[in-house]
């Protein structure tokens, strides 16, 4: 319960339970009256029967019984010092969610009939989780495709043969140093046909800077070192070494159904500068309905030392339907 004297003209003393407190206004539960709302310059003194939660302007936590108001402080129960009234964030301020995970799983497919006959079909699935401390980001991605041999060879004609079967998957976490530097693990690992890769594996760590994170934008970059190795399918010898890594990524929401994902990952030996390889994806996602989702997407991945007879670039584009999470 709690007493506030010379509320305004009418009553001088309420009596309740203090619900919470923000932006500058008491929530009080009355008995009598139900909830009111109270702005706190209104009230000259306040005393609690019960300890109550108070958040401080920069975002520490006490539990405390009020004893009193005096010259603009809260005097609190067993403490020597009082708390100043510009230092009070909250009372009671509402629990924090738990963290949940969020993302999307899309797929893809595609059949075509005459001069050439081809399916093929892919998946991916994203998502993160984001806690007051750290996030846990994920991705994976699989693709398939086979051609079928309509040559007049009747010992192969009519089958199918795999043209292409892409696999990977990654694994990031950051943990929150300020409001805007984070330390970061990373790690991925890809298996790609049609660029002669068995096996692209990198793991490292870095700091990342958020430059801007509002209700519409998000911009950050990301530097660090990374252990770099790629096997080949042929019989070119593996390769791997330590690299830079830096990073950015954009999300920029046009209106509340569509937004733009922009990111760029490139990997630079500190061995020799020709041994770079990079990814760069452009994304635009719109919501159908409020859990479908349907994107086109631009993915170029470079690599500026590919297996011998393979070329360096590599252009895709996706369109998918999924649904989010």
């Amino acid at each position: 319960d709690s007493d506030l004297n010379r509320w305004g003209a009418v009553v001088d003393v309420l009596t309740g339970s203090i619900k919470t407190m923000a932006d500058g206004k008491v929530t009080i539960s009355s008995p009598l009256l139900g909830d009111v709302v109270v702005p706190m310059s209104n009230i000259s003194d306040m005393v609690t029967a019960e300890q109550v939660s108070l958040q401080t302007a920069s975002g520490d936590l006490l539990k405390r019984r009020i004893v009193g108001m005096e010259a603009g402080n809260l005097r609190l129960e067993g403490d020597t010092t009082s708390l100043s009234l510009d230092n009070l964030g909250q009372i009671n301020p509402p629990a924090k969610p738990e963290p949940a995970w969020t993302g999307s799983v899309k797929i893809s497919g595609l059949w075509t009939e005459g001069n050439t006959d081809r399916r093929s079909v892919g998946a991916s699935v994203e998502a993160s989780r984001r806690a007051e401390a750290d996030r846990i980001s994920f991705d994976a991605a699989w693709d398939y495709s086979e051609d079928k041999d309509n040559s007049s060879d009747p010992a192969t004609r009519g089958t199918w043969t795999l043209n292409q079967r892409r696999a990977g998957a990654g694994l990031k976490y950051d943990y929150f140093l300020s409001k805007k530097w984070y330390a970061l693990a990373t790690t991925r690992v890809l298996g790609d046909m049609l660029a002669d890769i068995q096996l692209r594996f990198t793991a490292g760590a870095g700091l990342g800077y958020t430059w801007v994170e509002d209700s519409t934008t998000t911009f950050l970059t990301e530097v660090g070192l990374s252990y770099f190795n790629e096997e080949y399918r042929s019989a070119t010898p593996s390769v791997d070494y330590l690299a830079a890594r830096a990073a950015y990524k954009l999300t920029h929401a046009f209106t509340e159904k569509t937004k733009l994902v922009h990111g760029v990952e490139a990997f630079p030996s500190t061995e020799n500068i020709r041994d770079t390889y990079l990814q760069a994806k452009t994304e635009i996602v719109t919501s159908l309905t409020d859990s479908m989702i349907a994107s086109v997407a631009h993915v170029l991945d470079y690599d500026n030392t590919p297996a011998p007879g393979f070329d360096r670039m590599d252009n895709r584009v996706l369109l998918t339907i999924g649904w989010s999470f």
